[in-house]
Order: structure tokens, then sequence, then C-alpha cells
């Protein structure tokens, strides 16, 4: 039944994604709520507490999303390289779990074993 329902949420996500998203409209607005209450609906599906879910955006905040998070961030940086553009974004996608979940952040170093120290 959870399979059924996360995959039935994950869709509802896709379709509502596909519309155009506006805020400055009150149709904009309206679809923006019902993104953020669809991925609500998928957090529940996926069993998660509602301590870990963003009650205005919908997102995870659990410590498997912020994990799966961190992985995705050092895969990248790692197939890709490191440059301005992986600095800037990594930056905001830190502040952005800090405001949420400071106790994931503090102390966790990102990059920790992935840039090669440079030698001059």
């Amino acid at each position: 039944m959870r399979d059924k329902a996360t995959r039935e949420a994950r869709l509802r996500i896709m379709r509502l994604a596909r519309q155009r998203d506006t805020l400055t409209t009150v149709e904009g607005v309206e679809q923006r709520t019902s993104v953020n209450d669809a991925r609500i609906a998928l957090c529940i599906a996926m069993g998660r507490s509602f301590d870990d879910i963003d009650a205005t955006s919908g997102h995870d905040l659990s410590r498997e999303a912020y994990e799966d998070v961190r992985k995705s961030w050092r895969w990248n940086i790692e197939m890709h390289g490191w440059t301005e553009w992986w600095e800037r974004n990594l930056n905001e996608a830190l502040a952005w779990w800090r405001e949420r979940r400071p106790e994931f952040v503090d102390g966790d170093d990102w990059l920790a074993g992935i840039l090669k120290e440079d030698p001059s």
C-alpha cells in the first residue's frame, strides 16, 4: 500500500510541476500550495514523521533526506570537478539546511576527502 501511495504522490507532484508556476497570480499561489501539499503527501506516504516535514513547503527534513542530499552533492562534485558554480550553489544548499536543521550541518564538512589540497 505504501509503494502505491508513494508512486501516486510522486506522479501528482510531477503533474503539478508541469503547470506554470507564478506567485504573481491567485492561480499561481494556489498551484504552489498544491505542489507543497503534494510534497507533504509524499513524505507521509514514505513514512516520514510529521516532525520531519516542513509544514510550509512540504520538504522532507529527515536525517535520511539530509544524508541523501549530501551524498548527491559529493557525487556530483567528484564527477564534475569543483567550480565557482558548485561553490555558490553548495553554500546555498548548506544555508538552506542550516536554517532548518542546524544540528545536521554543524561540524559536517560536505567536502571532506573529495577536494585535493592545492600544493602551492
